[in-house]
């Protein structure tokens, strides 16, 4: 489901903004979710809590989330229903059945429960024909490919049961789903996107490069690529940092119910990684012991939010939020050692911060990195670091930040 999700995101920017091409930056300052990602997590919540899955159950969850996300690009159809006192399907054969789909077949034990549920989960707003047909597919094929067939078996089920045109070639898809959004048009799009590609990303890559309606093509293909291939850790990671703390915990239970649940999802490992390669961390404790730093390892030692810096390093190292930073001190290898470097620090108390980190650049991302903990762990060293070297001040950006982030955590959105 998570392959949805990413394929989501990764399309964002590129909805009816299209590049025509598979080279193209997969993440960029814009991407971030919509309704696709929404949606399809209200179908995971409505199948972890109603066991009884009901048509009900599932409109109540879709419209309880969706109020909750009021502005991530829902249509107008759906928009009315979602805020209808008495939602009623509006015989729709729009994609918004197929995006929301895939969470189905993760949980289902069979193709013949996979179908029944998708069928129950597109009829409530979506229940034109090719709007429950849509979503039959795509949920049937990720079941499919989650369950061990092969590509060429996916193919002729799908053109055997439910008359898909497969053999197009890449202008003639282009030119269908410019500017479409129905499911007969979408759906085989994405499909074909999944049977072309050679891994996960590829097939990422070629359904956006379709154009039209590139975040739910992606989102549809994804789900399939990921049930056949898995997923990418560092486009997992990415994705799963770039929801809100409440859309996390639907996933989790979610995955934790079907028994996926990933154990590190923000992949706190990579700092672990990056501080032994080479034995970096101890010759960082040597750096600061000795009161200059000389090499680079700032990132993944003394880390910032992300979104505070535009290198590669920044953006790969920087912490999504208070909840990935809690999870950052929630290790005890790390928190060990963010304290033991912190605590080197301290003993240069009569020192130059910009001499101590050897440069006005890092002696700022230092006040950021310690901003943000402080934020997190108050009254602890981190505070102390602030007052020691730079009178008691906190970096504006990151206090403005980790505020919007950890108002978001209080509020559940």
């Amino acid at each position: 489901m998570l392959g949805a999700i990413i394929g989501d995101i990764i399309g964002s920017v590129y909805e009816f903004n299209n590049k025509k091409q598979k080279d193209f930056h997969l993440f960029t300052p814009m991407s971030r979710f919509t309704d696709d990602t929404v949606m399809t997590l209200a179908v995971a919540e409505w199948l972890t809590e109603d066991k009884e899955h009901s048509e009900e159950g599932l409109v109540l969850r879709m419209q309880d989330l969706g109020r909750r996300y009021p502005y991530v690009g829902y249509g107008g159809g759906f928009r009315r229903w979602l805020y209808n006192q008495q939602p009623q399907p509006y015989n729709s054969y729009g994609n918004g059945s197929a995006m929301r789909v895939s969470p189905i077949a993760f949980y289902a034990q069979s193709l013949e429960e996979t179908l029944r549920l998708a069928t129950i989960s597109a009829k409530i707003t979506h229940n034109h024909p090719e709007g429950i047909k849509g979503a039959k597919a795509i949920a049937s094929t990720t079941y499919l490919a989650r369950t061990g067939a092969s590509k060429k078996e996916i193919k002729v089920y799908v053109e055997a049961n439910f008359k898909y045109n497969l053999n197009l070639q890449l202008d003639d898809i282009r030119s269908i789903v410019c500017d479409a959004m129905s499911c007969q048009k979408t759906v085989p799009a994405a499909i074909w996107a999944f049977l072309e590609g050679k891994d996960f990303e590829d097939v990422i890559r070629i359904a956006v490069s379709l154009g039209g309606d590139s975040d739910t093509i992606a989102a549809m293909a994804g789900s399939i690529a990921q049930a056949f291939y898995g997923l990418p850790q560092i486009l997992a990671t990415h994705c799963y940092a770039l929801l809100t703390p409440y859309l996390r915990t639907i996933l989790n239970k979610f995955e934790e119910s079907i028994g996926i649940l990933a154990p590190d999802p923000f992949d706190i490992e990579r700092f672990i990684k990056a501080q032994n390669a080479d034995n970096t961390y101890q010759r960082a404790l040597e750096e600061m012991q000795r009161g200059h730093k000389t090499s680079h390892w700032i990132w993944f030692i003394f880390p910032q939010l992300k979104g505070l810096g535009h290198s590669r390093y920044s953006q790969y190292y920087g912490l999504a939020d208070a909840d990935e930073t809690r999870t950052f001190l929630e290790n005890s290898c790390l928190n060990e050692r963010l304290r033991e470097i912190t605590n080197a620090l301290l003993i240069h108390k009569d020192r130059n911060i910009e001499s101590l980190m050897g440069s006005s650049v890092d002696a700022l991302k230092l006040k950021s990195s310690m901003t943000l903990f402080d934020a997190i762990s108050p009254n602890d060293i981190f505070g102390k670091v602030l007052e020691t070297f730079y009178d008691g001040k906190k970096d504006k950006n990151t206090v403005q930040k980790i505020g919007k982030t950890l108002k978001g955590h209080t509020s559940n959105n």
